[in-house]
């Protein structure tokens, strides 16, 4: 009886390290990178319009060229932390247009009332229209291990 408990004791603090092992071991190393999958850099943009922190403005990071667009959504602080993969993983280093848009839902389907009938959403823009397009935006950035973070300054 007391051999088939030693045996079921050693058995049982086995599993128990096993299984400890295999749930820390994915914790080491940090995020794994994905085979050819471009290396990131975390960025930081800051936007500002007419001298405030713009709240839930979209950014885009478009490449110049072919490759990964990079996006980020202000906070109440006028900051975004740009993503291309994985949430808040940043941007690949290289030269971007940049785009940056407010848009407020002021018409459409009240979700309130779900037996109205359906009304296309209607849109106010809050920042200049300009900054919405890449072609007439005028704002770019490099992204580098040694330029992440970027402010623009949005004028009338």
């Amino acid at each position: 009886m007391t051999k088939t408990r030693n045996v079921f004791s050693v058995t049982c603090l086995a599993l128990v390290g096993l299984a400890l092992l295999f749930f820390a071991l994915p914790g080491c190393g940090g995020k794994r990178s994905v085979p050819g999958r471009p290396k990131t850099v975390p960025v930081k943009v800051t936007v500002l319009y007419r001298g405030a922190p713009v709240a839930e403005a979209n950014v885009q990071f478009l490449p110049e060229g072919s490759g990964n667009a990079a996006t980020g959504v202000t906070d109440a602080n006028g900051i975004a932390r740009l993503t291309t993969f994985d949430q808040n993983d940043g941007a690949v280093p290289g030269k971007y247009r940049v785009t940056i848009r407010k848009s407020i839902q002021v018409g459409g389907s009240n979700p309130a009332d779900p037996d109205a009938p359906p009304v296309p959403a209607t849109y106010r823009e809050e920042l200049p229209a300009k900054y919405a397009a890449p072609e007439t935006s005028g704002l770019t950035a490099e992204v580098s291990e040694s330029q992440k973070e970027f402010t623009f300054e949005l004028t009338d």
